[in-house]
């Protein structure tokens, strides 16, 4: 079965994969490995825990330059490390992929900063709840650490990174401070 890191691998080759694209490879990797044929809700479990842990993220066609008609497009992930499987050299040579696999990092932006702004009122929001002793400190504590690393993943990962961002981060982290000191 295809794994999360060779998944990721997979997409960082080809820049932008769509679901079928990703079914068709798991398929003759399977066959090349002499594997059972993988299911097709095992693939789309896969695929989410890939998006779930950023190593994955979904892109919208309209972003995509001569986009595989497809309803769901994927590029490399911000915290992507994936494993190239040798076989994928000879799986390219097998199966016609279509599109030239270029997107715009514009548009990869505008969707992941909304995103990254709800997490922060959800965060702005427990600390204030920590604040006033409705939940535990440490709880906000840890949710700040993963949306902090987070950031970092796209700030760096991203062209332009996340303005803006950082700034409303570290404003978090004064006032977890100031709760801890009380």
């Amino acid at each position: 079965m295809l794994t999360t890191e060779e998944l990721s691998g997979i997409v960082e080759v080809m820049v932008v994969v769509s679901d079928e694209e990703i079914i068709d490879i798991a398929q003759e990797l399977a066959y090349l490995r002499d594997d059972e044929t993988p299911d097709l809700e095992d693939l789309r479990q896969l695929i989410t825990s890939a998006m779930k842990i950023h190593w994955l993220e979904p892109i919208p066609s309209t972003a995509v330059f001569n986009s595989p008609q497809s309803s769901m497009l994927y590029i490399a992930g911000s915290a992507s490390f994936g494993t190239v499987p040798p076989e994928l050299s000879e799986i390219m040579d097998t199966i016609e992929f279509e599109g030239c696999r270029s997107f715009d990092w514009g548009m990869v932006t505008s969707n992941i900063i909304p995103d990254m702004s709800r997490k922060l009122d959800r965060l702005e929001s427990l600390v204030e709840d920590a604040a006033s002793g409705a939940v535990v400190v440490e709880k906000a504590e840890t949710k700040y650490s993963e949306l902090f690393n987070l950031y970092y993943d796209y700030d760096f990962w991203l062209p332009d990174g996340l303005p803006g961002v950082g700034g409303r981060l570290e404003d978090i982290s004064q006032r977890l401070k100031e709760i801890k000191k009380h």
